[in-house]
């Protein structure tokens, strides 16, 4: 291998060592010397890749907040020229199935990045404003003038939710929240009515993958 492919392997098993061991002890009680003896590297490897635990968890998260934004615009654009509500489910589903498979990877950026200091937090802001534009689509389905601030309220609260199930170890849960979410984030740009419809839409996703 080369040198460049060594210290990629280096990088993604340290990151990978991070997550687990965060979701596993918390953050604060995170130590280096147990993100290096996961990932099976020396000390010096790991300062020469980051300068820091926060360094570390930061670029962590970054690169999953990359992977879920990916699943969920690759679950968006897979029909272009379906109705915006039929995007948004299928992008979400992609989410919650995500984060329900992947549970030490949700405790990491959904619960543990609130411990991660200034930063980090950042960071999730960051994040929630980049999901609010699978929402702003919405937008030219509805003739309702909607306050600016809908789609980052509904992102937040889709968050807020997506918290407390992982809190409380109930991540496999999250796929069938979906039904209901979908009601919630749609209500404001269509309408109970419509809504109820996104509502019945995606049950039949869930059955019909």
């Amino acid at each position: 291998m080369s040198r460049e492919a060594v210290t990629e392997s280096q990088r993604s098993r340290i990151h990978q060592a991070m997550v687990e061991v965060v979701s596993e002890r918390g953050y604060p009680e995170t130590r280096v010397v147990d993100v290096i003896g996961v990932a099976g590297v020396s000390r010096k490897t790991f300062y020469e890749l980051f300068d820091s635990k926060e360094d570390c968890f930061l670029a962590a998260y970054d690169v999953l907040l990359g992977n879920l934004l990916g699943d969920t615009a690759g679950g968006f654009e897979q029909r272009p020229g379906a109705p915006w509500a039929e995007r948004v489910a299928t992008g979400l589903k992609a989410l919650l199935e995500h984060l329900a498979s992947h549970p030490d990877e949700a405790r990491f950026a959904i619960v543990e990045v609130l411990a991660a200091g200034p930063k980090a937090l950042a960071r999730r802001d960051a994040a929630l404003r980049q999901f609010t534009g699978f929402l702003e689509a919405g937008r030219s389905e509805t003739s309702v003038d909607l306050p600016g601030i809908t789609s980052l309220t509904l992102v937040g609260g889709i968050n807020e939710l997506l918290y407390s199930e992982i809190l409380h170890g109930a991540s496999a849960r999250l796929p069938s929240r979906l039904p209901d979410l979908m009601f919630w984030i749609t209500l404001p740009f269509l309408g109970a009515e419509g809504a109820g419809a996104e509502r019945d839409r995606a049950r039949l996703l869930m059955r019909n993958p």
